[in-house]
């Protein structure tokens, strides 16, 4: 069966964080399946260094990459300039989601799970496609 590991940030484990995905407190990691199977992974915390509000530091973008790198897709809250490197040049597919809960978004995942899995079957055979999919839009 299909199965996607998913990295997000968020502050409390129930709602992304509303700013840029490497602000969060903790990663957490889950695997999503195809047929809506979802298994908690675990939390790891963001030792990224802290950036005062500053985006795109190649440095924090580093270590955030190590801390979740066994992640297939990255989903953050909001578009960073972070994420566009990290579509052009990673093996991990980002994924901007305008929903705030956790449950929420996973649904919204399994809703475009092909789309989605797609993108990172391409990554894997090496291919660097540059879309950052959004999702949840009113």
């Amino acid at each position: 069966m299909k199965k996607l590991r998913i990295a997000l940030g968020s502050n409390d484990g129930e709602n992304i964080i509303p700013s840029h995905m490497g602000m969060a407190r903790d990663f957490y990691i889950y695997d999503l399946f195809e047929n809506g199977n979802l298994n908690f992974i675990e939390k790891r915390k963001n030792t990224s260094p802290e950036t005062e509000d500053k985006h795109g530091l190649p440095e924090k973008m580093k270590v955030c990459m190590k801390i979740f790198k066994d992640a297939d897709i990255i989903i953050g809250r909001k578009m960073s300039p972070n994420f566009v490197k990290i579509a052009a040049n990673t093996k991990f597919q980002p994924v901007v989601m305008e929903i705030d809960r956790i449950s929420e978004i996973m649904k919204e995942v399994v809703k475009s799970f092909g789309e989605i899995y797609d993108l990172v079957v391409q990554r894997k055979i090496g291919n660097r496609p540059e879309e950052i999919p959004k999702f949840g839009r009113g």
